[in-house]
């Protein structure tokens, strides 16, 4: 009696199952002693791991001809297709296999190229898409080949991730020049806080820059979720494979460890996070607008910093069993709705993620201030940081208060210290503190150098003797 029923349904003639002693996990379905067909289960034959970090497990039963005849994704711990992907698009997405033989070149995307044929992504599910793809076609050629003898002719060998960098090539370029622009700010701040309207114009562009190809063009939003998956795979068995897959994310990730290091999590969660970019684009907005702003009095705001740290501890908490578990609380965060999916889910979502950008509006970047969870992990980081490049005066707090009232995210105590791990290093301070017009200690340099030019404009001259 056959246990599979995906088997049943796909070889309704079959009358038993004969396993691959060469391959575990790899059945000939049987008619009586004639054989019908093949199946198998992706992860027996080829465990890739995917954006989790664990295989997904794909049914794929071939007929003798070596043709698709069906396939089924049995489990998975991917994020976007627990809460995301709807089912008619995942079975959207599979059905594009059936009928494919094991010989064929499927490669994702509609880039045309000479030999393949092209299947459609799964929208928002980049990694997961190329996992799976990779996984069904090369793990059934190696099946065919061994249940048939029939030598197929290979592939040429090349890692998963390659493809994705080859293909994302300009997608990297662009990149590596924006993070290029963003260290030569850091490491020149001092030059550009002097020059107020250049560095407004730049740091808004860069905001732009981010939301509209991090965000929008490359899906690139990090998520505390990778954290999770990172962690797994370092107590499962380290593989560079599962990291290089999507270029954009790797690189990025690598540019926020380092950053974390020298800066602390600023650089990121001021420069680089699309969702955070969006909020402060809408804030500015609003103060153009003169909509009226609502800050929380210090002392509440400062208590309200503790919500993140205790979503990240329960999402923690939740992993410690199985990753699984914490996959629809990760949609605390509302990057999956607004950058993979782009609004379109159910209206829950939608209108969870609005409304965290619309009160952004009257109290800036609410969201990464009081609930990110991804935040507070990079804020547990930031005290390793290197450099404090920040400058402040004695003055700073006591008595002055401008940079205080200022700070957008209150990441300054009107004592006049600036608190790193919650910095979103905009560098406003910054400005304010060469600023001659706003900063206390500059209006009394230069009180003290105008005095000194008029002192010298009333002084008379005494002439010159000149002699021959």
């Amino acid at each position: 009696m056959l246990t599979d029923k995906a088997v049943c349904e796909l070889f309704p003639e079959a009358t038993n199952l004969i396993p691959v002693p060469s391959q575990p996990g790899v059945v000939r379905v049987m008619n009586d002693r004639q054989p019908v067909g093949i199946g198998f289960y992706t992860d027996d034959v080829l465990p890739i791991p995917a954006y989790s970090g664990k295989p997904v497990r794909t049914f794929v039963a071939l007929d003798m001809a070596g043709t698709i005849v069906g396939l089924k994704i049995v489990s998975h711990e991917e994020p976007i297709l627990v809460v995301g992907v709807r089912p008619t698009d995942l079975e959207k997405f599979v059905d594009q296999y059936v009928g494919k033989q094991v010989s064929d070149k499927l490669k994702l995307g509609r880039q045309v190229r000479e030999g393949y044929t092209n299947i459609d992504g799964l929208s928002g599910a980049t990694i997961t898409s190329i996992v799976i793809n990779k996984s069904v076609t090369v793990a059934a050629k190696k099946v065919y080949s061994l249940v048939t003898d029939q030598a197929l002719s290979p592939e040429p060998e090349e890692p998963l991730w390659f493809q994705s960098w080859k293909e994302g090539l300009w997608k990297i370029i662009v990149l590596l020049t924006g993070l290029g622009v963003l260290l030569f700010v850091m490491f020149f701040q001092d030059w550009f806080v002097v020059h107020p309207a250049v560095f407004a114009s730049l740091r808004t562009g860069y905001l732009i820059f981010t939301v509209l190809f991090i965000g929008i063009v490359c899906g690139a939003q990090l998520s505390v979720f990778n954290i999770f998956a990172f962690s797994r795979v370092l107590k499962e068995g380290f593989e560079w494979d599962s990291f290089l897959i999507d270029p954009v994310v790797y690189i990025l990730w690598a540019f926020v460890a380092l950053s974390i290091l020298l800066w602390g999590r600023g650089v990121f969660c001021g420069w680089l996070c699309p969702f955070g970019a969006v909020q402060e684009l809408v804030h500015k907005i609003s103060r153009s607008l003169n909509l009226k702003q609502y800050a929380f009095p210090e002392l509440v705001h400062e208590r309200l910093w503790a919500i993140k740290y205790f979503v990240l501890l329960s999402l923690v908490g939740l992993s410690l069993d199985s990753i699984e578990r914490v996959i629809p609380f990760i949609e605390v965060e509302p990057f999956k709705t607004v950058f993979s999916l782009n609004f379109n889910r159910s209206a829950a979502f939608v209108v969870y993620a609005i409304i965290l950008i619309v009160v952004s509006a009257f109290n800036t970047k609410f969201y990464c201030k009081y609930v990110c969870p991804l935040g507070a992990a990079l804020s547990i980081a930031t005290r390793f940081r290197i450099f404090d490049w920040l400058r402040r005066y004695n003055e700073c707090g006591s008595p002055c208060q401008v940079c205080s009232v200022d700070c957008s995210v209150g990441a300054i105590r009107s004592t006049g210290e600036i608190i790193e791990t919650e910095c979103h290093y905009c560098l406003e301070c910054q400005s304010t503190y060469w600023d001659e017009a706003r900063c206390p200690v500059m209006v009394k340099k230069r009180d003290r150098r105008e005095r000194h030019a008029r002192r010298e404009q009333l002084i008379p001259q005494q002439p010159r003797d000149i002699t021959d």
